[in-house]
């Protein structure tokens, strides 16, 4: 069925928060969603599943689940928003869901080890009760096994479009977001412009009354689904506005509305949870337990992290003004405070919460046990009234991002401080990889918003909100939820949350791009095919036309063999397998001229290449889920092209050719 150019549509994703689930949902925002639809991924979820679990877990779970879509949604312009739906008959709720929201399209998979459904029978059961204006698709491994296409209109039949109560404001959310830089996805990703799902999809501080007259099937958000809502409201909705305004933000009493702050309709659900107050005695035991675990670690290191006292902090900031905030978190904000001593600080403040607690206490725990002149030290912490503070250096200078991209960036940021703050991240990395501790610390947000400037312009690699340490007893970790900052995510840990110290030598690449190009790691304002900087430079580095990528701002005076090194280190670092990938202290050695590395690390990726087909990769990605990850990217691409064999034969063949040419007789490097 034709849908009339600039209509909204709603797909509907039916999914498990798994691989599968992961590679189903890749499927149908790159290949069914269209500018302008909304995407509802659905995750339904048994009475079973809640013996071992909460409703709240299952919600954090699904916002860091679809965190990873933000930077995509923002640069295909669809909405995306996640839905816990409660039932024992899954087929049933997904039938009801996409009543609800007058689903264009439901897609659901077919994998055997996946509870949505054994078979293409969850399929064939929503065709059958779905009506014939409804299209129906399941996926497996890629590939549709079913399809119930709509049924052409009737002559003279308008084209249906959602229901204006369905139709959601394309807004990004991201505690870093910038105007078309990478984007932050420690939020949920869901775009929508009011109160992003709203407490009701919690099923929490639901009135008696009501919660007695849910049905068994019903979704954990009640007014979600317009169920109880009260009285005086359902008056003046319209019967079929069946989703509520606590999700649509459309539909709020005037009286509500007038009310309402900017900031309140920019939070996800997570952060809304977390800035409701909690009275409970087990909130101060919560308190007092994180405050003596942190008094331990700070007394246990030889840092120079101390312990703040809250009316110093508030006092230092103007009773934390709104005039002193110089950046915004996805639960946090960050405060430009000055001590009584005349030291300018940056002060970090979040609300305490059971998972808060955890992050904040792993992150103190973490960085209080590095020292490095490129990484911004702990200056001292405090935890009182219900909220956490972490206290570091203030750098007025901003951050690498600021610098190159920024409204204020320099365009005069000449090429001797790129390298400069090129060789010095390195360095960090080197450390947090290498030298400081066992296990090792992997950062996972490696990104120029991250990279703080000095005023000489030394780099200081910050934001260990998301590090962990780094697994003794394997090469990897796999994690459900993927952390971090679409257009940095390396390709094995956005499809499969594989987590080792390789995300953060693919990160570091791009933002070597960065550096070299001047370009965002997305840019929706650049030509079809060349929003992601990665996938513009990869053919343009095999080739070896260095030229092509530099920055027109610095072509006039830079240094020919540091701009060849820094080219060649970020080739290898955005190498898509991750055991390719060289470790950082040997891109260390490459930025910083040590002629020996440089042989080696072009033997070893010649080698790699050759054996290619003779050896079992560590790292067998399903073809299909390769064609996702590359569909994403490029937000359009052929299916015969997506295949793993064609993408690693042109990608590899071609640079081991560019790679001998630059190393055959004279070095381009020496």
């Amino acid at each position: 069925m034709m849908v009339e150019k600039g209509k909204e549509r709603c797909v509907l994703v039916g999914l498990q928060m798994d691989a599968n689930g992961k590679e189903l949902l890749n499927w149908a925002m790159s290949r069914v969603a269209e500018q302008g639809d909304r995407v509802m991924a659905v995750h339904v979820c048994r009475d079973s599943d809640l013996k071992n679990t909460t409703t709240l877990s299952l919600i954090r779970k699904l916002d860091g689940y679809l965190a990873a879509y933000d930077g995509f949604c923002e640069l295909k312009q669809v909405a995306l928003v996640g839905r816990v739906s409660r039932g024992n008959s899954i087929r049933k709720v997904m039938v009801k869901e996409a009543k609800l929201c007058d689903a264009m399209k439901v897609v659901v998979g077919v994998n055997q080890h996946c509870a949505l459904g054994g078979s293409a029978s969850l399929a064939k059961y929503c065709a059958k009760k779905l009506p014939p204006t409804t299209a129906v698709i399941a996926i497996q491994d890629g590939k549709i096994v079913f399809e119930r296409e709509v049924a052409k209109p009737f002559q003279g039949e308008e084209p249906r479009t959602l229901h204006p109560s369905t139709v959601v404001k394309h807004k990004a959310i991201s505690p870093s977001s910038t105007e078309n830089g990478g984007v932050g996805t420690t939020v949920v990703a869901q775009k929508m412009a009011e109160a992003n799902l709203g407490w009701p999809l919690l099923g929490r501080g639901i009135p008696k009354h009501l919660e007695a007259s849910r049905e068994e099937e019903a979704s954990l958000g009640w007014p979600l689904l317009g169920r109880g809502v009260p009285k005086h409201l359902e008056a003046s909705r319209e019967e079929e506005a069946s989703l509520g305004w606590p999700l649509l933000g459309r539909g709020v009493p005037k009286h509500l509305e007038a009310t309402r702050e900017e900031d309140s309709r920019k939070m996800s659900v997570v952060q809304w949870v977390m800035n409701l107050p909690n009275r409970s005695p087990s909130f101060t035991t919560l308190q007092l337990d994180l405050v003596q675990e942190l008094k331990t670690i700070i007394g246990n290191t030889n840092s120079n992290c101390r312990w703040f006292q809250y009316d110093e902090l508030r006092s230092s900031t103007n009773q934390f003004c709104s005039g002193n905030v110089v950046g915004n978190g996805g639960s946090s904000q960050v405060y430009r405070g000055c001590l009584p001593n005349g030291r300018y600080v940056a002060i970090k403040s979040s609300k305490l919460s059971e998972e808060a607690s955890r992050d904040f206490l792993s992150e103190v725990n973490i960085i209080t046990k590095l020292d490095h002149k490129f990484i911004v030290p702990l200056v001292g912490v405090c935890v009182e009234d219900n909220t956490l503070l972490s206290v570091y250096k203030y750098f007025p200078t901003g951050s690498l991002e600021e610098n190159l991209h920024g409204k204020d960036a320099n365009p005069a940021f000449p090429w001797d401080l790129r390298y400069k703050v090129a060789t010095g991240v390195a360095e960090a990395l080197s450390y947090l990889h290498n030298g400081c501790s066992n296990p090792v610390v992997i950062h996972r947000d490696v990104k120029s918003s991250n990279i703080l400037l000095t005023d000489e312009f030394e780099p200081q690699l910050s934001d260990f909100g998301l590090a962990i340490w780094a697994p003794t007893n394997s090469t990897c970790l796999t994690h459900d939820d993927v952390v971090g900052t679409f257009g940095y995510l390396a390709p094995e840990y956005f499809m499969y949350g594989k987590v080792s110290d390789k995300i953060d030598v693919f990160a570091f690449g791009v933002v070597l791009l960065e550096l070299l190009t001047g370009r965002r790691p997305i840019n929706d304002d650049n030509p079809k095919g060349q929003e992601s900087l990665v996938m513009w430079a990869t053919p343009i580095l095999e080739r070896g036309d260095f030229m092509e990528l530099l920055d027109p701002n610095v072509k006039e005076k830079y240094d020919e063999v540091q701009m060849r090194r820094m080219a060649f280190a970020a080739s290898l670092c955005t190498t898509r397998r991750a055991r390719l990938r060289p470790r950082m202290r040997e891109i260390l050695s490459l930025l910083q001229g040590e002629e020996e590395i440089e042989a080696w690390m072009i033997g070893c990726h010649i080698n790699a290449t050759s054996n290619r087909l003779d050896c079992q990769d560590d790292e067998a990605y399903p073809s299909s889920s390769v064609g996702s990850y590359i569909g994403m990217a490029l937000l359009a691409v052929d299916e015969d092209d997506a295949s793993l064999s064609s993408f690693d034969q042109s990608n590899l063949g071609s640079l081991e050719e560019y790679l001998r040419d630059r190393w055959s007789g004279s070095s381009s490097f020496d």
